[in-house]
């Protein structure tokens, strides 16, 4: 059950560089005025996959993890 709360906190801390990533992407792509649908992919792709890669990053498991002594 850790593993989901571990995966849930890297994805909302991954939500802060994915916001800046997706407002680079916007001005990037001129700032336009009027929305298109081509403009998904710049502002809500960086966004929404920041957010995949921290969840993945933390529900993936570090194998058998011993202390050492």
């Amino acid at each position: 059950m850790m593993g989901v709360g571990k995966a849930t906190a890297f994805g909302l801390f991954a939500m802060f560089p994915g916001a800046i990533l997706s407002l680079i992407g916007y001005i990037l792509i001129g700032s336009p005025e009027t929305w298109e649908n081509t403009q998904y992919i710049a502002c809500y792709g960086p966004f929404f996959g920041s957010i995949a890669l921290g969840v993945w990053l933390g529900i993936r498991t570090e194998g058998d993890v011993e202390l050492e002594t």
